[in-house]
């Protein structure tokens, strides 16, 4: 695995009691949630989307979604969230992600891939104006 980086956003994520398995550390599904949430509040701050809770024509939507779990966590912890958008296209966008337990260590990495999706008509469509401002420089 390529060494991780700390990305230009960041989220504090408390692990709650509930989140882990049978094994003793937090549920390899719960990761996905911790991406999620990291991915709402970064959008929702660079404003790249209105609202998340609002309805609205279009907006991004998963396509693919690679995680490499690198160290376990256990409760309690606290895990500081690293993420940006890596690279953009017409219609579509990547977003990679780190996370970071108290002591420093990477506990994972991952890479998301997103279409902006008119959900009127069914069909992806061209990425806002906003993106294009934001992350022209990443063009594929």
């Amino acid at each position: 695995m390529p060494k991780p980086i700390r990305y230009s956003h960041k989220f504090t994520q408390q692990v709650a009691w509930g989140e882990m398995d049978a094994f003793g550390h937090v549920n390899n599904v719960t990761y996905v949630r911790y991406f999620e949430s990291a991915r709402a509040d970064y959008f929702t701050k660079d404003k790249l989307w209105d609202t998340p809770l609002k309805p609205t024509k279009s907006g991004p939507v998963l396509t693919h979604l690679d995680m490499d779990y690198r160290k376990q966590v256990v409760f309690p912890a606290t895990l500081e969230i690293t993420i940006e958008v890596s690279s953009i296209s017409s219609r579509a966008f990547q977003v990679v992600c780190s996370m970071w337990n108290e002591g420093d260590e990477c506990v994972l990495t991952g890479n998301a891939s997103f279409i902006w999706f008119d959900f009127e008509t069914q069909k992806p469509s061209a990425l806002p104006n906003r993106f294009k401002e934001k992350y022209g420089n990443l063009t594929q």
